[in-house]
């Protein structure tokens, strides 16, 4: 009998600079003319002081800008995220030891504190309005080995779905960004900072850079100021999508999702779920496995619905799934903990 196969798709992944991702085709938008251009470039001008190269151990490089002038640096949280130690370097090549503020793992941002020693110029929000389609933006970053760079495009759509790469909605853009721009400042011809760079993706063959939006995020951004730490919650497990074959080999009717397998010390092996198994039973293949047919009483038969589900709560948070196991319908309650594989 040929056996079906397994995809891991684990809840609570998060978005890295250079992920594929897959999504709709796009209207082109308007070209960036050469008059918008020169308007972009005096933008960077100005807001080059405030603009930072972000250097960690282990080595890696990532941007960043000042938004205060006692030295606090947003970036992206996946710049620092399991680094050991990180530096900020501004334009003149100073460099400042920093420390961990604050988190959102959720919308990929974080605030440092910079060791500065004399006020900083730093650069304005702009969290009431956010960019429209078409509308042209200034990155600014540290990728193909250039320091604090301009890279310059234009909106594609502002409610872009990357999602597993990145929680929450990004803005798309054909700002030309590369590995290293995780994190700077993407600002609009007003000078204000619209949006901090999340990721690249090439969808249909297409390339695209995604931001992630700053409107609407003013107490989310004082929380962080504040020293919040939010991790994206995880149920702990791996799951696949039961399809038709999958269903017929295992007899079990096509409805909820299927756990592949278990996160070390994640909540679903804590509650005593179990993730798919073959035995041998008198020369036969007998499998064992869970099947999650309900959260919180809504039932999910795809494994992304589920996932979006569990991002929207809040680590410590309690959720009670519903479990197929052989013919026991099982009610399962569990505490949604950050990432087990990351942190002991």
């Amino acid at each position: 009998m040929r056996r079906f196969g397994l995809l891991a798709l684990i809840l609570g992944a998060v978005g890295w600079l250079a992920a594929v991702i897959q999504a709709q085709p796009l209207q082109a938008p308007r070209a960036l003319t050469s008059e918008v251009r020169a308007a972009l470039e005096r933008v960077y001008t100005q807001a080059l002081p405030a603009a930072v190269r972000i250097e960690t151990v282990p080595e890696g490089t990532g941007s960043g800008f000042f938004i205060s002038a006692d030295g606090l640096v947003m970036t992206a949280y996946h710049v620092i995220e399991d680094t050991r130690s990180f530096r900020v370097i501004n334009s003149k090549n100073q460099s400042f030891a920093a420390e961990l503020v604050g988190y959102d793992e959720f919308r990929d941002i974080a605030i440092l504190r910079a060791r500065v020693e004399e006020p900083v110029q730093f650069l304005p929000l702009e969290t009431t309005l956010g960019p429209r389609v078409g509308e042209p933006l200034l990155a600014i970053g540290n990728s193909r080995g250039q320091f604090i760079a301009p890279r310059y495009g234009l909106v594609n759509t502002v409610e872009r779905d990357i999602f597993p790469f990145f929680n929450s909605i990004a803005i798309s853009t054909t700002i030309p960004l590369a590995p290293g721009d995780s994190g700077g400042p993407v600002l609009n011809l007003a000078g204000r900072v619209v949006a901090v760079v999340v990721a690249i993706g090439q969808p249909n063959g297409v390339f695209e850079s995604y931001l992630s939006p700053l409107q609407g995020l003013d107490e989310v951004i004082a929380q962080l100021r504040a020293g919040r730490r939010r991790d994206v919650p995880y149920i702990g497990v791996q799951l696949f999508q039961i399809d038709d074959e999958t269903a017929a080999t295992l007899r079990i009717p096509r409805e909820g999702v299927l756990i592949q397998g278990l996160l070390r010390g994640g909540a679903a092996e804590q509650a005593g779920l179990r993730g798919f198994a073959i035995r041998r039973e008198n020369g036969r293949e007998v499998y064992e496995f869970d099947v999650i047919l309900e959260a919180d009483g809504r039932p999910f038969n795809n494994v992304t619905e589920l996932q979006r589900y569990i991002r929207s709560k809040e680590v410590g948070d309690t959720v009670v799934l519903t479990v197929r196991r052989g013919q026991q319908i099982l009610k399962v309650e569990l505490r949604l903990t950050p990432n087990p594989t990351r942190r002991g």
